[in-house]
């Protein structure tokens, strides 16, 4: 076999073996914390929606437009 391939399947190898067997190492302490009643500070994910779709609608009419002026000016 060809040395790029030879090094290419080693390096592969060694990477999958790495990540298998010490990535995931197990402790008593590496569980997750156990479940508790309080829940942290609601975040508002979507507040602001209507100003990304509206930023959005924008931005597709911008490219749509180029688009457009690019075909008319060829012809």
């Amino acid at each position: 076999m060809r040395p790029q391939i030879v090094k290419k399947i080693t390096i592969t190898a060694l990477c999958l073996f790495t990540c298998a067997f010490l990535g995931q190492a197990q402790s008593a302490s590496s569980r997750p914390p156990s479940p508790s009643n309080q829940r942290g500070p609601g975040l508002p994910i979507d507040d602001s929606i209507f100003i990304l779709l509206v930023a959005g609608l924008l931005y597709g009419c911008y490219i749509a437009y180029k688009k457009y002026q690019i075909k008319n000016t060829h012809s």
